[in-house]
């Protein structure tokens, strides 16, 4: 097996973030690495939204999105 050099090239990545500074910064991040990014969704009904109709590799979630967490603990 051949080792990528970059293994995170073309990996689609969905962004959950209610920050919009973060959200930019962290989507141009993805961006220059090769990424593409789902999103950024800054609210939890978007982020359900956008994985519903949406395909992913991985995500990128803000723990506190508006003062509310988005584990169930």
């Amino acid at each position: 097996m051949v080792n990528h050099p970059m293994p995170w090239l073309g990996l689609k990545v969905l962004l959950v973030e209610d920050e919009v500074i973060v959200a930019l910064m962290v989507e141009h991040l993805l961006d220059d690495l090769g990424c593409r990014v789902v999103g950024p969704a800054g609210e939890l009904a978007q982020a359900f939204a956008l994985a519903e109709r949406e395909t992913f590799d991985c995500a990128i979630l803000d723990v506190n999105l508006g003062g509310h967490r988005v584990d169930p603990f």
